[in-house]
């Protein structure tokens, strides 16, 4: 008896990891229409205009799976910043990343500095509506304020990173990493992103021009 308890609970385990990856596939597909439909709603009508049961009707799942897969409102929008910021199932962001990894091949440290701008300007068109919801929920909800700030320390952080890896070298004499990153964020901020791309309806194009001017005679000299 106890042989073949042990036989069926082996065959059970052996059913289920052969099915797991196929749930997984599916527990993944459904969280992103999940994020996707939380997008839509956070851009439409910002955090606290969109609820739970109006996402969960959106991407066609129940709102406990919400509840049970994201914990709530809160996780949806901390899933939505997260996938705006990296997402490695995303084409266009994958090809951001191959086009970053050949920056450091460029011979001329200006060039590399303006491949660098265009490619934040990438990220930029695409986290800063979503960073406009994170800012509106802030005043209101203290995990929002918690969120802003560690996305601040954050891409600082990376910034940073990257300005040592492409042009720590060739920074002008005086100037340290940190000083050039902090520089280099404040310029390439979402808030002033949002600003003149939308509130003055500067294009992409314009704004990394005049981003690129400006680091690149106070970084480089």
């Amino acid at each position: 008896m106890d042989g073949r308890l042990l036989a069926m609970v082996d065959d059970v385990k052996g059913q289920r990891r052969y099915h797991s990856p196929l749930r997984a596939e599916q527990a993944d597909g459904t969280r992103r229409r999940v994020l996707a439909a939380a997008r839509e709603l956070f851009l439409a009508s910002g955090y606290a205009g969109t609820t739970v049961a109006a996402v969960a009707q959106a991407a066609g799942v129940s709102p406990d799976t919400i509840y049970v897969s994201l914990g709530g409102k809160q996780g949806l929008l901390e899933g939505v910043l997260s996938m705006a910021r990296s997402d490695p199932e995303d084409p266009a962001q994958r090809d951001q990343q191959h086009r970053r990894d050949e920056v450091g091949a460029l011979a001329d440290p200006h060039q590399r500095l303006r491949r660098l701008v265009e490619l934040s300007c990438e990220t930029l068109a695409r986290i800063s509506p979503v960073h406009a919801v994170l800012r509106g929920a802030a005043d209101g909800h203290p995990f929002a304020a918690g969120s802003y700030d560690r996305m601040l320390g954050l891409r600082l952080q990376i910034q940073a990173q990257n300005l040592k890896s492409y042009l720590g070298a060739s920074l002008r004499p005086g100037l340290t990493v940190k000083q050039a990153a902090e520089r280099y964020s404040a310029l390439l901020s979402p808030e002033l992103y949002h600003l003149l791309t939308v509130q003055r309806r500067w294009t992409t194009r314009r704004y990394a021009s005049w981003v690129t001017d400006l680091l690149d005679h106070d970084l480089l000299g």
